[in-house]
């Protein structure tokens, strides 16, 4: 039996080895129509994960290859997409061992945390400002650049959920975990994010908060899962204090920054290459 390049006979969230049916005719028309349809957003991930564009490139390569070569191991209980994300964080991972720093994580996630925190960012996020315009006009570039510095495993989790769109389900498939464990990585991402979002803004002191902590975090712990189902948050503002506010506009803010990171296109050369390395076999 052969092995994927990792050594394992299997990637996360794949089912064992087993043949296809006989209903694939062509795995080389196959993979070659999901470099155009998945494409895009495979390498909008792995741009995220590896920090040369070489690397990226050469690792997006790598997963289309890996995916034709086994094209007979895809049973189909999950979306062909998915299937390929998991191959392409695989890739990718490979190649990011040789960015690994020493980290703590847990230090950078406490600093972050805005309900401990004993002044607020000053950042007027209302739809119809000057200043929320220019706040959403440089979330882009910055949650860009905090994607890619954010710690693992907050990133590749932030990464296949708000670039690659994913469901939690999804996620936990191609990370190999559970779906509990997508959502603690999930939420403490997103305050890292956040915390990036914010971090040049002036700050003043905020008037104590209307309830306990207890209940901020339990108003940003809802506020986490609406966005983890990608549903409006349904508590009204005057249920909750001015730092709550500004905690969940940032948020919101940092999710639609995210959004607009999604892949869209694919340059013409490395598809070409992509698609001349499948026919080459």
């Amino acid at each position: 039996m052969n092995s994927w390049p990792n050594g394992a006979d299997t990637l996360p969230g794949m089912p064992v080895r087993t043949r296809r049916s006989a209903r694939t005719t062509d795995p080389a028309a196959e993979v070659t129509e999901l470099v155009r349809a998945c494409g895009p957003q495979v390498l909008a991930v792995v741009r995220r994960l590896v920090r040369d564009p070489a690397d990226a490139e050469d690792a997006v390569q790598e997963a289309f290859l890996d995916a034709y070569r086994h094209w007979d191991d895809f049973r189909g209980d999950s979306a062909r997409c998915t299937w390929l994300h998991s191959i392409a964080i695989r890739a990718a991972m490979r190649r990011g061992r040789r960015e690994v720093r020493r980290r703590n994580v847990a230090r950078e996630y406490a600093r972050a945390l805005p309900f401990v925190q004993p002044r607020l960012a000053e950042a007027d996020f209302g739809r119809r400002s000057a200043e929320a315009r220019e706040l959403r006009e440089d979330a882009r570039a910055r949650i860009d650049a905090a994607m890619r510095e954010v710690a693992e495993p907050f990133r590749t989790a932030l990464v296949l959920k708000e670039i690659a769109g994913m469901s939690v389900e999804d996620v936990a498939r191609v990370m190999g975990t559970k779906e509990a464990t997508v959502k603690t990585r999930l939420h403490r991402g997103r305050i890292l994010l956040r915390a990036a979002l914010l971090a040049d803004r002036p700050v003043r002191a905020v008037p104590p908060a209307a309830y306990d902590r207890a209940m901020c975090m339990d108003l940003l712990r809802a506020k986490m899962e609406a966005l983890d189902r990608g549903v409006d948050f349904p508590v009204q503002d005057e249920l909750v204090c001015e730092r709550c506010r500004q905690v969940f506009a940032s948020l919101d803010v940092g999710a639609d920054a995210c959004r607009s990171l999604r892949g869209t296109s694919m340059p013409a050369a490395l598809r070409r290459r992509i698609e001349a390395a499948i026919r080459a076999g």
